[in-house]
């Protein structure tokens, strides 16, 4: 389909999803080929919850091909009219008469009974192509309690093993849904410098883009739903949107569609810009001094894997470029409830030899600025309605002073205004880590200027 049809369904989202139900609408697709029988299988055992199974069929659907929206179309005009209406109203449907002509308007003929009962094809139909995926769908026990640890292993590579096979796989896309601005990012007229510092060149058009991953329910129930985690996506989307930023959203993934996706951006052109950002949203913890991320699919990815995905040795396209990277997660399971005693611990590194030539190699990590939510060992906080601690001080923040304040200091103020949060009980509160490798010059985000 093309854009425009694209963005008809994902404007009208929830109305189409109040106005459709699921099954009906995904034996359609189905029965008329839009959908195969492992992408059905696929969005079954991926997303338990109604809603967001929902939601992810029209997802699916806005990517099948140049006929999806005219059998989309087809599908409500049959069977839920008002959706018909949303997607294309005031339009006679392809197999309307015309009784004249009204205004230059042909008149409309619904044949459409809402008291007639409703045919069985419309509930699995009597197939046998629509029998046998409802008996699959039945017998569905991928990451089933029931199943032993090492079948259950077998049964999660198999669909990713399938999905893979049959060509079937998360396709890199520029995240267009409309979003709420909750906050408005304050705009510069002139590029920003600094003193001492040279700054970071972030003045075109092109100026950068973030790839979000979003990880809220998993498989099997491992780790809890993260309530909330959609106040962050609307938070994130909106102000990376308002600096400019082409956004990539990603949520639920697996590790095998985190590594495609990552590849096809590697490979594509949206890194020619002029600064990259990637934010990871997950449960996650810290052992043995490294800081795990727990996927969809309860795959762990390591945060040292994320980096060097991005190397000057493995990412060329952005050598020289700033790179953001942001982890909401826990790294690991101790409430912080503060102290009263501080302690401070000094150590001194070798000095190098100020005499000698400069080196000409170039290193492998370079221009990197990397944020976690919180101090290894201890717990990040999330709210169920305002999301979490880090992204809401975040977006703050950035809406109010990005447009004339350097990142490293933005997230300072982040840290200073998130160690403010305490929890209802306990007092429990978190604080801000970063670090920066080869991150020396300074990195202006100039929200609302460009140069072209």
């Amino acid at each position: 389909m093309n854009q425009m049809e694209r963005q008809t369904i994902l404007r009208q989202m929830d109305q189409l999803i109040q106005k459709t139900n699921y099954e009906i609408l995904r034996n359609e697709c189905y029965n008329r080929r839009m959908l195969s029988e492992v992408m059905v299988v696929i969005i079954e055992h991926r997303y338990p919850d109604e809603a967001t199974k929902h939601k992810k069929l029209f997802e699916k659907i806005t990517k099948r091909g140049p006929t999806a929206f005219q059998t989309l179309l087809e599908i409500c005009q049959k069977d839920f009219p008002d959706a018909y209406a949303l997607l294309k109203p005031g339009n006679p449907p392809s197999s309307g008469t015309s009784s004249g002509n009204n205004n230059g308007q042909e008149k409309y003929r619904s044949t459409f009974n809402p008291n007639r009962p409703r045919s069985i094809s419309a509930n699995l139909g009597d197939s046998s192509r629509s029998v046998e995926l409802q008996r699959k769908l039945r017998n569905l026990s991928i990451g089933s309690r029931s199943v032993s640890e090492e079948d259950d292993l077998k049964n999660n590579n198999s669909i990713l093993l399938e999905t893979t096979d049959k060509g079937i796989k998360c396709q890199l896309e520029v995240f267009e849904e409309k979003c709420e601005d909750l906050l408005k990012v304050e705009l510069t007229t002139r590029p920003q410098r600094h003193r001492l510092l040279q700054a970071y060149e972030m003045r075109s058009r092109n100026r950068g883009v973030v790839f979000i991953l979003n990880v809220i329910t998993y498989i099997n129930n491992t780790h809890p739903v993260r309530n909330g985690a959609r106040t962050d996506k609307n938070n994130l989307v909106s102000l990376f949107r308002q600096l400019g930023f082409t956004v990539f959203y990603y949520e639920d993934l697996t590790r095998a569609d985190f590594v495609d996706l990552i590849e096809q951006l590697k490979a594509s052109d949206h890194l020619s810009t002029e600064c990259f950002a990637f934010y990871v949203l997950a449960h996650g913890n810290h052992t043995k001094g490294r800081d795990k991320i727990y996927l969809h699919d309860n795959s762990v990815l390591f945060v040292e894997e994320i980096l060097v995905h991005f190397n000057n040795a493995n990412c060329r396209k952005l050598i020289r470029k700033p790179k953001l990277f942001f982890f909401s997660i826990c790294r690991g399971d101790q409430a912080d409830y503060g102290t009263l005693r501080p302690s401070e611990h000094t150590e001194r590194d070798g000095m190098i030899n100020l005499k000698k030539d400069p080196p000409t190699n170039m290193p492998t990590f370079a221009d990197m600025f990397i944020c976690f939510s919180t101090v290894p060992g201890f717990a990040a906080h999330r709210d169920l309605h305002n999301g979490s601690w880090f992204v809401e001080s975040m977006c703050e923040v950035w809406a109010k002073h990005a447009h004339d304040t350097d990142v490293e200091q933005l997230m300072k103020l982040v840290g200073k205004h998130a160690s403010l949060y305490r929890t209802e009980q306990n007092n429990a509160l978190q604080t801000l880590a970063s670090e920066q490798r080869g991150f020396f010059d300074v990195l202006y985000l100039n929200p609302g200027y460009n140069a072209d």
